[in-house]
Parts: structure tokens; C-alpha cells; sequence
């Protein structure tokens, strides 16, 4: 099976519907997002309504989590905080009921689908964690692949029992090796922090045992305008045009994913 995994829309929706003409084209069995359909930008309840509409299966991220839970937003900057406040204006009681049912992980042809640290947890950041704490994550769950999103960047983590290994996917395709289990970070379509600022998304084929890294270009003026005329930050506009890029942190360079 080919399942195309995709992460952190954030309410671009030009970013969404450029990245599913791409995933048409590359010949997918099933599409699932792995949270923060929403959040930053300026169209949440149109990528909302066109996931639901195409049958795309969702997860709940940690912007939906704070959406329906205000105490999750005390983990938020002030300018993440700001930028909620302008997305909850734009759902409608619909989306709210949509979201609240979001499940926190799925299962799909054998892999563990989850926002942010296997298995459940839609909060943690992969790349926040140590060495040994990603080791005990592959220690204490059986997964033999897991894919997640939530850091925004591209990522392969591999652990083969006793070493890890890490790999930023620079490449197109990577072919896993059998004797290994892996955490994929699969970067975001909607808010890219590796200094890329194309779409990014990764398709899995279970039965090849490979993964494709695709980027996909989009017209960013387009939701950065939108950003502006619709009273979220301009900060969450202009980092739209450099993939926002911070510094190295731990693991590899840290995403400022709500920072």
C-alpha cells in the first residue's frame, strides 16, 4: 500500500490543495494527516471542510488540542496565542464537533500514525528529546515504523535494538532497511521550519519498504496576503517566504513550532 502522510497544514490551504494535486498525480492508495490541520493560517475551516470532504483521515495536533482545551494553551507563546484566537473565529460549530472527535493516533497497514511522540502524544516534540529518551520510546512500544509530524522538519530516525541513526531525508527516496524500526518525521505542508519553504509531505510504500520525501512548490503570496487581510500576525506571513529556520537544538535544528 502507498499512503501519502501529511502534517501541519496550519490553514494554508493553497499549501493543501498544491500538495493533494501532487499526491494525485504520484498514485496513492490512502492519505492521512497527522494533526494541526489548523493554527497560523488564515483558512482553517476551508482545509477542515476539504479534508472531511475527500475522506482524508485526521489526527488530533496540539493547536486542535488547544482549541477544545483552553488549558493547552498556557504551553502556547503570546503570539501562538494570538494566532488561536483569530483561527476560533473562523470555525464554525461544525469544525468544533469535528475536532473534538479527532482520535490522538491511528493505525494503517501496520504503521502508527501520531502528531507528535509515539504512540499518543500530541505535544512532545521529537526533536525536544535525548538520545536516551528517544530509545525508550523505541524501547517501551512495538511499532516497527511510526510517522509523525508536529517538529515541521524532515526527519528519519532509525534504531536497529542498540544504535540510533539519523537522517534529515535531504534525498527523494530512501529505501528502510528490514532489520530496523524507524520514527519519520515528515515535515509540514502549511509551515515549513527548515529553511525550505515548499510543501513538504511523504509518501510510504509498506510493501517496497521505502519512503519518497516530496516538496511542493505553491504560490505563498497568496495565503501571506491572506494572513494579513484576515488579522493573524504578520510574523506568520513573512516566515511563509523563508521556511523559518532556527538554530541547532539537541537531536537536529529546532522547530519554533509554536514559539
Amino acid at each position: 500500500m502507498r499512503i501519502a502522510v501529511i502534517s501541519d497544514i496550519h490553514g494554508n490551504l493553497e499549501a493543501l490543495v498544491r500538495c493533494l494535486d501532487d499526491i494525485e498525480r504520484s498514485g496513492v492508495d490512502q492519505i492521512v494527516n497527522l494533526g494541526d490541520a489548523v493554527g497560523y493560517g488564515p483558512q482553517p475551516e476551508e482545509v477542515l471542510v476539504l479534508l472531511g470532504k475527500m475522506g482524508i483521515a485526521n489526527l488530533l495536533g496540539n493547536h486542535e488540542l488547544a482549541v477544545i482545551d483552553k488549558v493547552h494553551r498556557n504551553d502556547f507563546s503570546p503570539e501562538a496565542i494570538i494566532s488561536l484566537e483569530q483561527t476560533l473565529k473562523y470555525l464554525t460549530p461544525a469544525s468544533f464537533l469535528y475536532i473534538k472527535n479527532l482520535p490522538y493516533y491511528r493505525e494503517m497497514d501496520g504503521a502508527l500514525m501520531v502528531h507528535g511522540c509515539p504512540p499518543d502524544l500530541p505535544t512532545i516534540y521529537l526533536n525536544h528529546m535525548s538520545f536516551s529518551e528517544i530509545k525508550e520510546t523505541f524501547a517501551s512500544n512495538s511499532f516497527d515504523i511510526a510517522f509523525a509530524g508536529h517538529t515541521h522538519r524532515l526527519m528519519l530516525m532509525g534504531y536497529d535494538g542498540k544504535d540510533l541513526q539519523f537522517d534529515p531525508l535531504q534525498q527523494v527516496t530512501i529505501k528502510l532497511e528490514p532489520d530496523c524500526r524507524y520514527i519519520v518525521n515528515v515535515g509540514a505542508v502549511g509551515q515549513p521550519r527548515d529553511g525550505d519553504p515548499r510543501a513538504k509531505y511523504v509518501i510510504w510504500d509498506s510493501h517496497r519498504n521505502t519512503l519518497e520525501i516530496k516538496r511542493v512548490a505553491y504560490d505563498i503570496s497568496r495565503t501571506a496576503d491572506l494572513i494579513i487581510k484576515r488579522g493573524f500576525l504578520r510574523r506568520d506571513a513573512d516566515r511563509l517566504y523563508t521556511g523559518d529556520a532556527p538554530g541547532p537544538h539537541r537531536l537536529y535544528r529546532l522547530a519554533s513550532c509554536d514559539r
